[in-house]
């Protein structure tokens, strides 16, 4: 098994098709057949299964997908930070970031990192805390924003903010940011929220059973515009951080107020694994990433205390 085997079997895994691929490597598919065709053989495993319209990857040709994509990108990141200067910024990052923070984050560390360092290709995958554990552990991402937990193994964990949580309805609801309500006032609306696995509800339903308060939740909603559109269109308040709704907020879409007794917060963090060491460019994007973060909570674009020194 070598790096042009995994190589081929990456790309015509993604592609779905010999021919595709070969128009993609600029080889020829008799070619790229016998390669695969090897690999099987040396494995002494199917990775794909055969039929008219293209290939379709076997259980364990998946688990071999997840293993040779990691594998390639440390090669890729390993030449890179070799053959490079020691300082040179090349290779690729992969962020995973919770919906929340993305809609607020990605497309303004986008542009500030890929301006900055257009060597780097930047790859921003959203997902909930815990496919986003899961990726770092198996080397599918290089570092991530998740929700503060216990201290999870084998990752490096740096705190970046405390947010504030705000309670989020329509604008004939007119909540105002200077009225704040207390939150066994919240939990007697109907409230739209994401599932029981993610890390706001949790949060939520934490302390309404601390307060011995029953959450009226008809309709639940992972995706962090549907949460958006059904407390602007009236179906239910949300309760969401105030960056993700800001500019609603500011266009009369939304009104906002202030939770209290208690104020609800959560803590964001930077997790990257301890068994792999960062390439020069992951490095650098962590501290481009935090300059943002600072950046936004100063000019009040993001409401939260920030939990770093830079």
């Amino acid at each position: 098994m070598d790096l042009k085997q995994l190589s081929t079997f990456v790309q015509v895994a993604e592609l779905g098709s010999l021919s595709k691929a070969s128009v993609r490597l600029g080889t020829a598919q008799p070619a790229l057949s016998r390669q695969i065709r090897m690999l099987e053989e040396e494995l002494k495993i199917t990775l794909f299964t055969r039929h008219g319209r293209g290939m379709v990857l076997t259980e364990i040709g998946h688990t071999l997908l997840s293993r040779a994509t990691s594998i390639l990108r440390q090669v890729e990141e390993t030449r890179a930070d070799i053959t490079d200067q020691a300082t040179a910024i090349r290779g690729k990052v992969v962020l995973g970031i919770p919906p929340t923070v993305g809609d607020v984050l990605a497309t303004r560390i986008a542009t500030r990192f890929t301006t900055n360092y257009p060597d780097v290709s930047l790859r921003i995958v959203p997902a909930f805390t815990e496919y986003l554990l899961e990726w770092l552990y198996r080397g599918e991402i290089d570092l991530a924003i998740m929700d503060a937990q216990e201290k999870p193994e084998n990752l490096t964990v740096q705190p970046l903010l405390k947010e504030n949580l705000f309670l989020v309805a329509s604008k004939k609801d007119q909540l105002d940011l200077n009225k704040p309500i207390r939150f066994k006032d919240v939990a007697k609306r109907n409230l739209v929220l994401p599932g029981s696995n993610h890390s706001l509800r949790i949060l939520v339903e934490k302390e309404a059973e601390k307060q011995k308060l029953h959450l009226k939740v008809p309709i639940e909603a992972d995706a962090l515009q549907t949460l958006k559109d059904l407390a602007r269109h009236g179906h239910a308040a949300t309760i969401l951080p105030y960056a993700s709704i800001h500019e609603e907020v500011e266009e009369g879409k939304l009104t906002v107020a202030t939770i209290i007794e208690p104020t609800l917060s959560r803590k964001l963090v930077l997790a990257l694994p301890l068994a792999r060491q960062p390439s020069n460019a992951v490095l650098r994007f962590s501290q481009e990433l935090k300059s943002e973060i600072k950046s936004m909570v100063l000019n009040g674009e993001w409401d939260g205390q920030l939990l770093f020194d830079q």
